[in-house]
């Protein structure tokens, strides 16, 4: 029978649940299947990874993958002198770790451990730095079961006041040797206790609570809450009580009490669950709706960004505009234009954006998206890199009307299970047909990862163009479904006068 090993990132998951690492070692299946930003969270890792490597250009790589050869070869390395290595292999007491970055100023000198992430976090919560404080402490403890004289810990972040073309400061490096040490003091009974469970194959009985959702989707929550009754306390939108509720038992709708809601919405969307009925409030939304003047413009964009910028005068992850789709309706009754841009280069889109985007919208009435807080801060951004266009961007931003929120202070149906997104809210109002089910693609981050996959063919190939064809179609369905939610609510408001 073959050893059984931690590795640090099934030591944090545990650290976290218990359960969700017997899941992982031995029923795996039941994971939920990884989605579009689980798999770009994984590739901007590898890219940042890389690159903070050139910050220390004497390092040394340790390539293979087998953990054994991995371990000798680091052995190797230290022997031979090696001032700094990347992947570096330890195995002790139970627990095998790569490090990304191992350093140190001179060989009689102790080393320096550099935990390389790819985020650009400022304000990180409790939840996300226990985690961070369990990966690294986690590797300084097998560090120091293996003999290696360790003088700081630190995790390395991209930094998001860095811009380009100026990256000498594109990571921030934060001290964690003090943070780890209460989890170090009880490591040795952690570690046992995580293998344990590998070893004895038996389930930790865990409940479900906020470790489910922070700091991010365990893969694990769909199989762990498939006990939930359907319409339930964590489908009321913004209910921050909703442990507190799960706590005392009280987790049906039909448990709960209107009174116990500050929210007049959260109230409402109660009663529509234990009614199971829909709510319309037609006098509200016939008045947010009359301030909407021709011609109505319905605009919705797709971004890109990279973890490492790459054009003037940006920053880590800030989102690049590169697409646009655009329904208007000049006036009451009158037939719908559409138009639409794709950026076909391949170097910075935004100027080209900014420049069809202004040709495309009327100069008057109103610009109606879905969730403005996304469009708007990529407006101001624009308005901001490119002052040029500063006063028509402006005028942009001073017409932009919100769809998402007069459905949300006006409409609910049960079936939105809490949910305000258009994928969701959609279907349910206008009928299957509404949904983005067999577009090739199918969620923003999805479009992201298309448009950069797209660069890699020349242009005019055939893969390069079936991906551009897909992502016009996927841009335009947001705005059809836009037209169509609007004219769902008008359609609404005159049957129930």
């Amino acid at each position: 029978m073959s050893k059984i090993y931690l590795t640090k990132s099934r030591f944090v998951m545990g650290q976290r649940c218990p359960k969700a690492l017997f899941f992982s070692n031995f029923q795996p299946e039941r994971a939920s299947e990884e989605s579009t930003l689980d798999r770009k969270v994984k590739i901007e890792g590898m890219l940042v990874g890389e690159y903070a490597r050139t910050y220390f250009p004497e390092g040394e790589l340790i390539e293979t993958l087998k953990i054994s050869d991995a371990v000798e070869r680091t052995r190797e390395a230290i022997e031979r002198g090696v001032l700094t290595i990347f992947e570096a292999a330890f195995e002790a007491g139970g627990v095998v770790i790569r490090s990304d970055i191992l350093t140190r100023s001179s060989v009689d000198s102790p080393w320096r451990l550099y935990e390389v992430k790819g985020n650009t976090y400022h304000k990180k919560d409790e939840y996300e730095k226990m985690e961070y404080r369990n990966d690294v402490a986690v590797q300084a403890w097998v560090l120091k079961q293996a003999g290696i004289d360790l003088d700081g810990v630190f995790l390395m972040h991209l930094n998001r006041e860095c811009v380009y073309p100026d990256l000498s400061n594109l990571f921030v490096s934060e001290d964690y040797t003090e943070e780890i040490k209460p989890i170090l003091e009880t490591m040795d009974d952690d570690v046992a206790k995580l293998l344990k469970i590998l070893g004895d194959q038996v389930k930790s009985v865990v409940a479900i609570g906020p470790q489910c959702e922070n700091p991010r989707i365990c893969p694990f929550k769909e199989h762990c809450w498939r006990h939930l009754p359907k319409y339930n306390v964590f489908k009321i939108p913004r209910c921050h009580k909703k442990w507190n509720f799960y706590n005392d038992g009280r987790c049906d709708v039909d448990d709960l009490n209107k009174r116990e809601f500050s929210s007049p919405r959260q109230a409402r969307v109660l009663k529509c669950y234990q009614e199971e009925r829909q709510f319309l409030d037609k006098e509200l939304a016939r008045q947010l709706l009359s301030s909407w003047t021709f011609p109505i413009s319905y605009f919705d964009l797709e971004a890109v960004s990279y973890p490492i910028p790459r054009y003037e005068k940006t920053r880590p992850y800030q989102d690049l505009p590169f697409q646009f789709s655009l329904h208007i309706q000049r006036k009451p009754e009158g037939d719908l234009e559409h138009l639409e841009f794709l950026y076909d280069g391949v170097d910075d889109p935004r100027e080209a954006f900014i420049q069809n985007m202004l040709e495309a919208l009327p100069s008057d009435g109103v610009i109606v998206v879905y969730h403005q807080s996304y469009e708007l801060t990529k407006f101001k951004d624009l308005k901001r890199d490119f002052p040029a266009y500063g006063d028509r961007l402006d005028d942009i931003i001073r017409r932009v009307v919100d769809l998402k929120k007069v459905i949300e202070e006006t409409v609910f149906d049960p079936e939105f299970l809490g949910s305000f997104s258009i994928k969701r809210v959609a279907p349910v109002l206008l009928g299957a047909q509404a949904s983005y089910k067999g577009l090739s693609v199918s969620d923003g981050i999805e479009a992201m990862l298309s448009f950069q996959k797209s660069l890699e063919f020349n242009q005019g190939h055939p893969e390069r163009e079936k991906i551009r064809s897909g992502l016009l179609e996927y841009c335009k369905q947001d705005t059809v479904l836009m037209v169509d939610l609007h004219n769902w609510l008008k359609k609404q408001i005159e049957e129930r006068v």
